[in-house]
């Protein structure tokens, strides 16, 4: 057996020490663009909630269904057979049934230029209502797991957001942020599915992708 990495061994620790279902987070986003100024902008937060007995039953199955240890959907969407496979994923995702969150600005104010204050706003918005849980569909989540960003100061800036949530104790003590990768953690494919399922809705006005989650999908009050 190959050893594992730190980085898949804090993934694996921080399974041990939760006990509700876990949140996978990801985004998509459009940002303001100064020579632009008419661009359309949003920002878009998604988690995808799945319970600890199922993680290995959705990895091998997400594995099976792309046949490739990589995934990206935005890349896949730009060939024939990654839709296919896209729409394959998303298929999968509908059978179980996970709960989909998304917070969603619809517009980024022209001063937030790299949208980091939109990232915030729609982050927290989501993890307090992953935390508090919503009452006949998904318990409190105590750990919220990120893709993580290449920068470390960008990471800085994922973490300070959501120490701010535990200080002010809009979330419980006990709710963690985790970041890590796709590549330590299969499952954070699902969230990218989500946001860019959604995201064509607003880019393209296409909603062929959207409508085979949609029926799982729910949506943070304030973002």
């Amino acid at each position: 057996m190959a050893p594992v990495s730190p980085a898949k061994q804090q993934v694996i620790d921080a399974y041990a020490r939760t006990t509700g279902p876990v949140a996978f987070l990801d985004e998509s986003y459009q940002a303001p663009d100064g020579t632009d100024p008419g661009r359309s902008t949003f920002y878009i937060f998604t988690a995808v909630l799945v319970e600890l007995k199922n993680l290995d039953e959705l990895r091998s199955g997400l594995l099976d269904v792309a046949g490739s240890t990589y995934w990206h959907t935005r890349d896949a969407l730009r060939t024939d057979d990654g839709r296919e496979q896209t729409r394959g994923l998303l298929a999968y995702l509908a059978e179980g049934l996970e709960p989909c969150v998304v917070a969603h600005r619809v517009k980024v104010d022209p001063d937030d230029h790299d949208a980091e204050e939109s990232r915030k706003a729609c982050y927290q918005a989501l993890a307090v209502d992953l935390a508090s849980g919503r009452v006949g569909v998904w318990d409190p989540v105590d750990l919220l797991v990120l893709e993580e960003r290449n920068q470390r100061n960008f990471k800085n800036k994922d973490q300070a957001n959501h120490k701010e949530l535990v200080s002010g104790q809009r979330v419980a003590r006990n709710t963690r942020l985790l970041q890590t990768s796709p590549a330590h953690e299969r499952l954070l494919w699902l969230p990218d599915l989500v946001a860019s399922a959604f995201r064509r809705t607003i880019t393209h006005a296409d909603r062929t992708l959207y409508q085979l989650i949609e029926g799982q999908v729910h949506f943070v009050n304030e973002a």
